[in-house]
Parts: structure tokens; sequence; C-alpha cells
């Protein structure tokens, strides 16, 4: 799967994906979460209204987007003042505030302009990659992370083929044995399930699994 893809995507208002809401599982579960000047760091991000909860909460927010479009609509739906924004080799960076948002091609951002990451949030990056692109995002991310560094992920599974999506199905064992080889030991919680939609059902699944894992030192 290409960058085009979700480029496209984009173009084409195929963004199922995009909530207009902040995530309820991770506003409920990280309601008291203290993260005054905490470093959080948002992969794939969209324009996810997370990124507005997360500052809120008073913390530093690091997010990354290959989208062009989408970081536009982002900063035109959601308005900032002292907006700056500067062309560097491989990305356009937005800045504003506790906010640094990098549009370009994740796998290409440098470990040093995004770290120490306090706080990693996941909510629609892993479940977007297929699988033979998922492996080169584990490595990137074990750059990224330390053992300091809190976690929350969301993935789905259900009954159909792996290889169906985006979003895509990301086996239990495959997060396990990929973050157990970066040091972390994740808290699997399965949470929900609800009734396949769109394409899901038309291709005959009947629902989707929704499951959270997280790290909280």
């Amino acid at each position: 799967m290409e960058n085009e893809f979700w480029k496209q995507a984009w173009v084409e208002g195929k963004i199922g994906f995009h909530q207009s809401q902040y995530n309820s599982t991770m506003s409920n579960h990280y309601d008291d979460l203290q993260l005054e000047d905490k470093n959080v760091f948002i992969p794939l991000a969209g324009k996810s209204l997370d990124i507005l909860y997360f500052l809120e909460k008073g913390a530093n927010v690091t997010a990354v987007e290959l989208s062009e479009l989408a970081c536009e609509e982002f900063f035109k739906e959601n308005k900032f003042d002292d907006l700056q924004i500067e062309k560097q080799e491989d990305f356009t960076v937005y800045k504003t505030g506790n906010l640094t948002y990098y549009c370009g091609d994740f796998f290409t951002i440098n470990p040093e302009d995004v770290t120490p990451i306090d706080f990693y949030y996941d909510r629609a990056c892993i479940v977007a990659l297929p699988y033979e692109i998922r492996t080169s995002f584990y490595d990137k991310i074990d750059t990224l992370l330390s053992k300091h560094t809190d976690i929350f992920i969301l993935t789905y599974s259900h009954e159909g083929p792996k290889t169906f999506g985006p979003p895509f199905y990301v086996p239990e064992e495959e997060i396990q044995k990929a973050y157990s080889l970066m040091g972390f030991d994740l808290e699997y919680i399965k949470y929900n399930d609800t009734k396949a939609q769109g394409r899901f059902k038309d291709a005959g699944l009947g629902k989707m699994t929704h499951i959270k894992w997280k790290r909280q030192i």
C-alpha cells in the first residue's frame, strides 16, 4: 500500500476513520492522566480532535501526518494563534503553542526531533498499515520510545482475512511480540464488540472486536 493511497483517500473524502469528537475510549480511560508539560506523540494523526484533547490537558503534542490535505484541514477547522509554517527537506512543519505538527512521511522522521516521548498514542495508525509495512513501522517506533514512555494503542479483530482493510486486523500475538522486543509489556483489554459496517458488512463480516493496549508507568 503506497503513500498515494492515503493521500487519495483524503482527496476523495474516504475518511471514515476520522472521528468528529474525542475518542471516548481514550478520554474515559485517561481522564485523570496527568499530562501537563508531558510530551505526547501521535503518528498518522490526520485531523484528529484528540490532538486538542491533549493540548487542553497541558501536554506538548507532536503529530505526524502524510496527507497535506489532512494537515491543511486540521488547521483550517481549528483556529490557532501565532501559527508558524516552516518548509524542511522532508516535512512541512506547523508550530503553534504546544503543538508541533509534521506533514510528511512518518518513516523519515528524525528521532531527535520528536523525543523524548512521555505518552505514545496510536488510535488509528497501526490498523491503517498492511502487514508488509508493519514490521518497518515497529522498527521505526523502536527508535522513538523509551522505558519511560506510557503507551496507548487501539486495534481491531474480526472473523475475516487479515489482509482485509483498512482498518486491518492486527493479531494480538503480533502486537505482543513487537512491543516485547522493544522491552514493553503491554496490558491487553478487550473492551467492545460492534456490528460490522460498510464494506466489512458487505464482505460478510458479522462483528468487529475493539481492543486496547496500554502501558502506564
